[in-house]
């Protein structure tokens, strides 16, 4: 029984959504649990605004010296995840209104500066976590 290559959507999503997991993970403790200082915050921010170019970058890279092409069965993946996120975003700034709405906990959030920008942008990548998992998955259902 011999392993197979995965694919280079496969690769990429696994790759992701550890890497956001540790993004999350960062600012899980620098500024949502830790002090809030704005250098965590402006460090993580930018790293989120700007990867979705990283996987349009990582394809380009990939496909250059083979030529490889993605094809429906990617974009419905892709779909897939997309979904995933638009899903995990939506439930977790629910959570966030329902937090606020009840009095310790908005408390809680609204005590350091930057706690509550930090749980927003934590949603942010929680979500991204999500959709690359799903994305993931949804390669390795494809082949047995």
């Amino acid at each position: 029984m011999s392993a197979r290559e995965p694919a280079f959507g496969e690769r990429f999503a696994r790759n992701w959504a550890a890497g956001m997991a540790g993004l999350g993970l960062f600012t899980a403790i620098a500024v949502v649990v830790g002090p809030g200082r704005l250098f965590p915050f402006a460090a993580v921010v930018p790293v989120l605004a700007l990867s979705w170019g990283f996987r349009r970058r990582a394809l380009y890279d990939e496909a250059r010296p083979r030529r490889i092409l993605e094809d429906e069965r990617d974009h419905a993946f892709l779909a897939r995840g997309d979904r995933g996120f638009r899903l995990a975003a939506s439930a977790w700034m629910v959570g966030v209104a329902v937090a606020l709405a009840i009095a310790p906990l908005r408390e809680l959030l609204l005590a350091q500066p930057l706690r509550l920008s930090g749980v927003l942008v934590l949603g942010v990548i929680a979500a991204n976590v999500v959709a690359h998992l799903v994305v993931a998955v949804s390669y390795r259902r494809d082949h047995p």
